[in-house]
């Protein structure tokens, strides 16, 4: 490389550095945590055969042999199926879909393909890949390609238009925009598509997943209305479910590639933990790292924190000022495209960018990548520790922690990033507030029929009917029902990466437009007396306009910013499911949350203390969202409030750790969250806590947390409990979000809430009560259940537990023993049906079917057990309880082994304690014979009782078998 002054040349090792920075007078204290890769050879797959122009191209290009994942993924799309390729950073995923598009068309003329890219920089940076393979080589065809996006010349668009090139390149926002909706100019692509290239899906999750999923419905659509079915092919980073995930994303069948040939070479990395700011430790620790003659990318969280990088690297090393540069969104094309070939030429050293150089641009070989805080996901840390390391040399991975929960969780656990599994990519596909934005640009693009239930299953009529009555769309008065748009190009109206009505923000002098902000978030960030940054500046937000949706700005030399404080409200309108966890019952379901900002607070610049809180009188907002909340039992809230602790402030606490953390089990931000706790929840008729996707109609986030509720919950425990602090602080129980200022918060009752939720207390010591049979909560009303209109379809059910009474610390927590297994007698069918806790939900539909329920002790303790997983009041259900029938007839109770006993002459096999024990073991077979001889006896004793008119029981006194009578009729049952 060459060098400047103050820059020193040794040629030092990397890990001769990394021993220097552990002995370094400014940053030996700072680390806390060194690992080290090894390398990781390359594993070859066998040779495939290509057509022999592509052969000797590939012979040009020096690619002998391909890697074993490539060689799969190949071998997929020849088998015709789309194909999913999940690997990390640098595996040679481009060339899977460049060799597959060249075959492709180079056997068939009139084939096209569609490569979408979510950057306009990484379709430069593929284009430029791509080149080498475009020219014709002996008998191969000559294939053009092209860029269609936003930097494309009004020139240059309309001769791509009149000149079809076999692949075209672009973005999900141009096809959505100009693409589809002017779809009639595009007829040759259309009607030829072979190909739909989706790179970096990964990034497509959450609400920017949820709106490309419609844009490639209508895609879908218009592929078959000119005849083509196109094939896709999906690149993503590695990921936890990319099956799911990218299925969710095309609505599509496909194969998934995970397996990894590539080669990788070492790669080592430290975590360092600065008690000061770790931007400006993160400036000098870069300018070390370049000084060193180390080729480095810092990569920051803002805009703002990237140009402050930059401005002290240059103040504190003047000679670095020609060799290192800023990067971001917001540069003009032209002066990006410039810094990305001056960093692969190398004629700059270090650069220090946002998330905008986290992907496959190609910058040439960096040495050292600098993480100024945790970017938040695994998967997004590996992304960017992949951008360094690529010319087969050692590299290194520095994360200059913040003091933020999830960063301080990994300096206290930095081995748990190692083990870590990838988060989950999730998206919401149907996703109501996006599907009605999206089918007034389909009906834009070709009108609209019941026919196109094809691309939009659920609930097509309804959306239909509702969008027409909101005037977006139009029905035809005739013939088949039709749909149009009402308004031309709704195209313009929606935007991809956000949910909801946008914002636009100008200068009041000049009346720019200078940036944009949604929905959901202009209250937040510019009401009135807000402080808005802008590429660092400070702007003064004067007035928000809600009818036209604009907000008026002035430039401001203000040296503080400015938080909302909030007032929020949950209403439950819809429970989707509900199950046991722990000593806790977790639900999910629609809700509708009402925002009211009630004032904001002005705090300094730097420093952050409180300079005054000012009031707001904004309309409140509402929204219907997806959300999962945790029910804590009364018991645990008394508990909690004798030990002396704020119940409250434990809550409060807890909601706003687990959303800190929820990012370890999703990819999303901490701004894709939203959270609000009760000590009394009226619906819920207890305390609760709330989590809920912060966007309307939901994203996914939610489905995902109610999943990994307990090891949420676990994680925050652990995560609390370790920090250091006394009363709470910034690394665990404070949110930057709140809105009522982090008040009230209590560490120590969070951790006592934690600690009874997650059973380290067992409920028996919390209640102070030991099992009383006679004391349980009903199950909450809801909505009865149909009879079927058949002969008599008799169901007769029994289940055991997870867990004794004693476990939950009595039969009034009978709700929190879980289902271990459920088995059910139809007899209609006359068959035996066993239901194991994950397919509870398959045992509630067959529960619909049943004309008569029949159980023994079924009301009072199977149907409680079972309200922990389901909204629906099964005591509704037309049921018979043999118990509850002799109860009334003696006056006492009588167990199902004594009548079956003296009645049927055979009894139980075991007890409920010995299910247990099964269940603990994992002897699911001995569990599931017990439980359904239950159900035979069950059935038998009622059927005895039935056709002979009694029973038979044993005096306890005289030790009589004496005869019970019951009156026992089917019809009558039936029809109560």
């Amino acid at each position: 490389m060459n060098g400047g002054s103050g820059i020193e040349r040794d040629k030092v090792k990397l890990s001769q550095y990394i021993e220097r920075l552990k002995e370094h007078p400014d940053f030996a204290d700072l680390v806390v945590y060194h690992h080290a890769l090894p390398p990781r050879p390359a594993v070859y797959g066998p040779d495939l055969p290509f057509p022999d122009h592509l052969l000797e191209r590939m012979k040009r290009l020096g690619l002998d042999r391909l890697y074993s994942h490539q060689v799969e993924a190949l071998q997929c799309l020849r088998r015709g199926s789309h194909v999913l390729v999940s690997t990390p950073t640098a595996s040679g995923k481009s060339l899977i879909y460049n060799l597959a598009v060249m075959e492709e068309l180079s056997q068939d003329p009139a084939a096209r393909a569609l490569y979408i890219f979510p950057l306009k920089a990484l379709e430069q940076d593929q284009l430029k890949n791509l080149n080498p393979w475009l020219g014709g080589v002996g008998d191969g065809p000559q294939i053009s390609a092209a860029i269609y996006d936003g930097d494309t010349s009004a020139y240059r668009r309309k001769k791509i238009r009149s000149h079809m090139p076999r692949i075209l390149f672009t973005n999900p926002d141009m096809l959505h925009l100009s693409i589809l909706a002017h779809h009639q100019n595009w007829e040759d692509l259309f009607k030829d598509l072979h190909f739909v290239i989706l790179d970096e899906v990964h990034t497509y999750r959450g609400i920017f997943g949820s709106h490309l999923n419609q844009v490639l419905r209508r895609l879908k659509r218009l592929c078959r209305l000119y005849g083509s079915r196109p094939r896709f092919i999906l690149l993503s980073a590695t990921v936890s479910n990319p099956g799911e995930f990218g299925a969710s994303l095309i609505e599509e069948k496909l194969e998934v590639v995970e397996t990894l040939g590539a080669p990788k070479a070492g790669q080592h990395f430290l975590f360092l933990n600065p008690e000061a700011s770790p931007n400006f430790s993160a400036a000098r620790l870069f300018i070390d790292c370049v000084r060193r003659g180390f080729r480095t990318i810092a990569f920051t969280q803002s805009r703002k924190v990237t140009e402050l990088m930059h401005v002290w690297v240059s103040q504190l090393s003047p000679e670095l000022r020609n060799k290192i540069s800023s990067y971001r969104a917001g540069f003009m094309p032209q002066e990006r495209r410039q810094i990305e070939q001056a960093l692969a030429r190398g004629d700059l050293l270090g650069v220090i960018s946002t998330s905008a150089l986290e992907m496959g641009i190609d910058i040439g070989y960096l040495d050292i990548c600098l993480l100024v805080g945790y970017p938040g996901t695994i998967i997004t840390t590996w992304q960017r520790g992949g951008r360094v390391g690529r010319s087969g040399r050692e590299s290194l991975v520095i994360i200059m922690a913040k003091p933020d929960a999830l960063d301080q969780y990994f300096m206290k656990h930095p081995e748990d990033f190692f083990k870590r599994t990838f988060e989950a990519a999730v998206l919401d596909p149907n996703n109501p507030c996006v599907v009605d934005a999206h089918l007034p640009c389909a009906a834009a693009e070709e009108p609209l029929t019941l026919k196109d239930r094809a691309f939009w299953p659920q609930g097509l009529p309804d959306r239909l009917e509702g969008l027409e009555k909101k005037g977006t769309l139009h029905r035809s008065a005739e013939g088949e029902p039709t749909w149009f748009a009402s308004r031309r190009k709704p195209q313009r109206f929606v935007n991809l990466r956000s949910a909801g009505e946008t914002y636009t923000i100008f200068e009041q002098e000049t009346g720019q437009a200078i940036g944009t902000v949604d929905q959901t978030r202009a209250f937040k960030e510019c009401h009135p007396g807000a402080v808005y940054l802008h590429r660092a500046s400070h702007y003064l937000v004067d007035h928000l306009d809600l009818e036209k949706r604009d907000i008026i700005v002035h430039p401001s030399e203000l040296r503080y910013f400015t938080r909302v404080r909030t007032e929020k409200e949950t209403e439950i309108m819809e429970v989707f499911r509900s199950r046991p966890k722990g000593q806790f019952l977790v639900r999910e379901g629609r809700l509708k949350v009402t925002e009211r900002v009630s004032g904001f607070e002005k705090r300094s610049l730097p420093g952050q203390e409180l300079m005054g809180v000012f009031p707001l009188e904004l309309p409140p907002q509402t929204f219907e969202t997806v959300g999962f909340w945790v029910e804590i039992e009364p018991a645990l809230k008394r508990f909690v409030e004798y030990k002396g602790l704020h119940f409250m402030g434990g809550i409060h606490a807890i909601e706003h750790a687990a959303i800190g953390l929820f990012p370890l089990f999703a990819l999303c931000d901490r701004d894709d969250i939203g959270g609000i706790c009760y000590p009394h929840h009226d619906q819920v008729g207890k305390s609760a806590i709330f989590i809920y996707d912060g966007y309307p109609g939901g994203v996914g986030l939610a489905r995902r947390g109610f999943e990994v509720v307990l090891d949420l919950l676990e994680r925050t425990w652990k995560h609390v409990s370790t920090c250091e602090c006394e009363e709470g602080c910034p690394s665990c129980i404070h949110s930057p979000k709140c809105g009522s200022g982090n008040k009230p918060l209590d560490k120590d009752a969070a951790l006592l809430i934690l600690e009874g939720l997650l059973g380290r207390i067992p409920l028996e010591q919390i209640s102070g009560q030991g099992p009383e049979a006679e004391s349980a909560p009903s199950p909450g009303a809801v909505e009865p259940l149909s009879p079927e209109p058949a002969r008599p379809r008799v169901l007769y059910l029994d289940l055991e537990t997870q867990k004794t009474a004693q476990d939950v610390g009595g039969w009034q927590n009978t709700h929190l023993m879980g289902v271990s297994v459920a088995v059910l007698f139809d007899s209609f069918e006359e068959t035996f049906h066993v239901f194991e806790e994950d397919k509870i939900d398959n045992l509630f539909s067959h529960l619909e079917k049943g004309d008569l329920i029949i159980g023994f002790n079924i009301k009072r303790f199977d149907y409680r057990v079972l309200g922990a997983y389901s909204p629906r009041d099964l005591s509704e259900r037309p049921t018979f309880d043999i118990l509850e029938d002799i109860y009334k007839r003696l006056g006492f109770r009588l167990g199902l082994d004594h009548l079956a006993q003296e009645t049927l002459r055979r009894g139980k096999t075991a007890d409920g304690l010995q299910a247990v024990e099964w269940f603990r073991k994992g002897q699911m077979e001995e569990l599931i014979a017990y439980c359904r001889h239950d159900v035979a006896v069950t059935r038998d004793l009622f059927l005895y009782g039935l056709q002979k008119g009694h029973l038979i029981y044993k005096d306890k006194q005289s030790a009589r078998r004496l005869r019970l009578l019951v009156d026992w009729n089917l019809n009558a049952l039936l029809a109560q």
